[in-house]
């Protein structure tokens, strides 16, 4: 059995490390326009207790026309229809 899990990235060009199973997918990345807030939902293992088998991952936000390196894998874009800006989140890997 699976499970959605929702994470909060920060609005920044830093690295985020979050904790997240080896075995989880990523699946969608939006813009949340009541808080200004960025959501992933990520599916995992139901069987997995949180915090126990967590492997830390590495996301990064690029901006539109940003170069983005070759060890990012595309999660998702959300963007922001008010302002109007667009945020495309990939997971660095290796």
């Amino acid at each position: 059995m699976k499970t959605i899990h929702k994470h909060n990235l920060e609005r920044t060009a830093d690295v985020q490390e979050i904790k997240i199973p080896a075995s989880g997918r990523p699946l969608r990345v939006d813009f949340i326009l009541q808080d200004r807030s960025l959501q992933m939902w990520v599916e995992v293992d139901a069987d997995t207790v949180i915090g126990t088998t967590d492997s830390v991952r590495r996301f990064k936000i690029f901006h539109t026309g940003a170069g983005i390196p070759d060890n990012a894998v595309y999660v998702g874009t959300a963007v922001d229809v008010i302002k109007p800006e667009a945020f495309h989140v990939y997971e660095l890997v290796a």
